[in-house]
């Protein structure tokens, strides 16, 4: 009785093992989904903050540049226009063009293609068109014209991009990659590879919607379609995988980023999926097997209260391994503290909180002051440092019920539980010092950091929770603005 007892007990976790490989391989697919879509999401949103911050430092640099001329005029009015060409000949990613009263030019550099415009005042209006942030001042019986194009604005966030994607490190052989459309139509050479970590060698190499895969698919042609439609795209192709040649299929997302006609992409491998699968289904069958042995020696009743127990410890096992991967798609890969797919899900929860118990959180964006001059004076592996540490720095400084999410490049956002309104000054005061003390080395040259902090609270006119985070975003604004390394707050009520 006790055999034919066990023999049926295998026969249904048998089934019972099928239909957790059929339900698990389901739960991972869309866990992965998740992720690459999350990851091509917050690099575009690095993208977007890159291209703020550069156009913003470069507006400042322009506008700094009146002063430094004005003082030239004021030492030497007839050297001045020697002292100008001289300052714009060192600086050469400026647009220049420098006239007398009657709007002769008497010096000009990068002005792209104006010099088919006569008209000085069209040749001004065609050039703005072309600059970023640019001015314009009379210097006695000078006028002169400066500003910063786009372009060179562009490359440099292109480059800064190119390198964060080569030196991201996400696990199970997954990279993001990126390929330039020139050609929406599609066919040979309607692309150029610009980014591919996998196959370095090959950045530059034109593409071709007629390229086919091991399988007779046709990956850029589904990638180029799917984006055109909507925007976005999942499609499976076949690829060989990272420091290897074997090929295996891969899931992959692709989004387009209009401004770069960029598709910006990223993959996993199946069979991955499938060794991950293949291990817990047969730890799960082997672990029943030498169960369902033992049990084959105990009574009808028993037999039935341990198949059970195995159901639910079988849920457990599942649900653990849920959870390790949600873990993964919810951690930023650098800092290891949450990312900003994570925080939104939290802001929300606690803004539900908030709408049925009146208690806010405090809602603190953070912002490392100056990081592009750090990726800038020492690379940005040494950026990659600073923002690892002071993830550390705010984690080791804050209680264990608050949350630290990354929310994008060198932003923070911080939620704190229970913090009140009257013990936010000793709050801040104890992060922005902390973070301020460390100090960092670079050869034989050491410097230090620090944060601006902005601070909001969920009030009771918000129609949605990331209405308080536009009030910290605003907040921070004004932290930066009082000089930095401080803390501003916004409390409507």
């Amino acid at each position: 009785m006790g055999l034919i007892i066990g023999m049926i007990y295998l026969y249904a976790m048998k089934n019972m093992g099928a239909i957790y490989e059929q339900y698990a391989k389901e739960s991972i697919i869309d866990l992965k989904k998740s992720f690459l879509r999350d990851n091509v999401n917050n690099l575009i949103s690095s993208i977007n903050h890159m291209r703020k911050e550069e156009s913003e430092y470069h507006k400042n640099l322009t506008d700094d540049i009146s002063n430094i001329l004005e003082e030239y005029f004021q030492f030497s009015s007839s050297s001045f226009l020697k002292l100008s060409i001289n300052f714009f000949e060192l600086k050469a990613l400026y647009t220049v063009i420098i006239t007398d009263k009657s709007s002769k030019i008497l010096y000009n550099i990068n002005t792209f293609d104006s010099d088919k415009i006569n008209n000085y005042s069209e040749k001004i209006e065609y050039l703005k068109g072309k600059l970023s942030s640019y001015s314009y001042k009379e210097y006695g019986n000078y006028n002169v014209f400066w500003g910063v194009s786009k372009e060179y604005i562009e490359n440099l966030v292109k480059k800064r991009i190119y390198s964060e994607i080569h030196n991201a490190n996400y696990s199970n052989d997954a990279y993001i990659w990126v390929n330039e459309i020139i050609n929406y139509e599609g066919g040979d050479n309607y692309a150029i590879r610009r980014v591919h970590p996998n196959l370095a060698r090959t950045e530059g190499l034109l593409l071709s919607t007629n390229m086919k895969d091991i399988k007779g698919n046709r990956p850029y042609l589904t990638e180029l379609e799917g984006v055109k439609k909507d925007g976005e795209v999942f499609f499976n192709y076949y690829f060989k995988k990272s420091n290897s040649e074997d090929i295996s299929e891969k899931l992959t997302y692709a989004k387009l980023y209009k401004d770069y006609n960029w598709v910006i992409a990223m993959g996993v491998h199946l069979d991955e999926i499938q060794a991950y699968i293949n291990k817990t289904t047969e730890e799960s069958q082997r672990n029943i097997t030498n169960m369902a042995i033992h049990i084959s020696l105990w009574i009808i009743v028993l037999l039935i209260t341990i198949y059970l127990f195995l159901a639910l410890l079988e849920r457990w096992y599942y649900k653990n391994s849920n959870r390790r991967l949600k873990e993964e798609v919810n951690l930023d890969p650098l800092t290891r503290v949450y990312n900003r797919r994570a925080a939104m899900t939290f802001i929300s929860s606690s803004f539900n909180n908030y709408k049925k118990t009146g208690v806010s959180p405090a809602l603190i964006m953070i912002d490392i002051d100056d990081f592009k001059k750090v990726n800038d004076t020492y690379g940005h592996d040494a950026g990659d440092k600073v923002l690892i540490n002071v993830s550390e720095i705010i984690t080791n400084n804050i209680r264990k019920t608050d949350i630290l999410c990354r929310w994008g490049g060198e932003e923070f956002l911080l939620i704190c539980n229970g913090l009140k309104r009257e013990d936010i000054d000793i709050f801040s005061k104890k992060l922005l010092n902390a973070v301020a003390q460390a100090e960092y080395k670079y050869n034989e040259e050491k410097y230090n950091v620090t944060i601006s902090m902005g601070i909001s609270y969920f009030d009771k006119t918000d129609k949605e929770s990331f209405d308080s985070v536009k009030r910290a975003d605003v907040s921070l604004y004004n932290a930066k603005n009082k000089g930095k390394n401080s803390a501003s707050f916004i409390i409507n009520q």
